[in-house]
């Protein structure tokens, strides 16, 4: 594999999982409420999103 279609591939992979986030409302709203409720800031809702998302990702890496 060379490394344009490696770029290439890795670039389709992150605007699907993006398109995939922003097409569900189940996979942001939770945070949102959770985050008003618990009246976190913006980076923590972040940082918690993002570490949430990355255990989605290689959870799914498992599966497949």
């Amino acid at each position: 594999m060379t490394p344009e279609s490696l770029a290439g591939l890795c670039g389709l992979a992150a605007g699907l999982g993006a398109l995939h986030t922003l097409a569900g409302p189940d996979h942001y709203l939770p945070f949102v409420v959770l985050a008003r409720a618990r009246r976190w800031s913006a980076a923590r809702t972040a940082l918690v999103t993002a570490l949430c998302g990355a255990g989605h990702v290689l959870g799914s890496i498992l599966i497949g």
